[in-house]
């Protein structure tokens, strides 16, 4: 079972999107938005081991894209409610942003991550995978 579910979020002059995946348990969240979106950052979350795991891009200055916060701030925001993992991309530009800009984009992902997790709320044919018997 795959669902689709778009949220978005405008303040302080610019939108964020999350663009989410929920295949059976697991979640695929890009958050995209702003002049020139893009992949800044990755997190991964597996429910299993309850490992994060981060991966910074580099921007095309030579420093790293500081969208991994975005990633981390929907994560640590949703994290109590995960039916199972997760993955959330992070690229969100705005050409010669502005520190209230910088300052609104943390309650702006919080605000996506609420959003999705009232959506979540709603997803209940969850299924546990069958393994075959012979495959040890």
């Amino acid at each position: 079972m795959i669902q689709q579910q778009i949220f978005t979020v405008k303040e302080a002059g610019y939108e964020i999107r999350a663009e989410v995946t929920l295949a059976n348990k697991d979640l695929l969240v890009n958050i995209l938005g702003g002049d020139l979106p893009h992949l800044g950052g990755v997190l991964t979350y597996d429910s299993s081991s309850q490992e994060v795991k981060e991966v910074k891009l580099f921007s095309h200055d030579g420093r790293f894209h500081k969208d991994i916060f975005l990633a981390q701030v929907f994560f640590e925001s949703i994290k109590e409610d995960l039916p199972g993992s997760i993955t959330v991309t992070a690229g969100v530009h705005i050409d010669g942003i502005s520190q209230e800009q910088i300052a609104a984009s943390k309650g702006m992902t919080e605000g996506l991550a609420r959003q999705c997790t009232a959506w979540l709320k709603g997803q209940k044919d969850f299924k546990d995978p069958v393994y075959s018997s012979h495959f040890k």
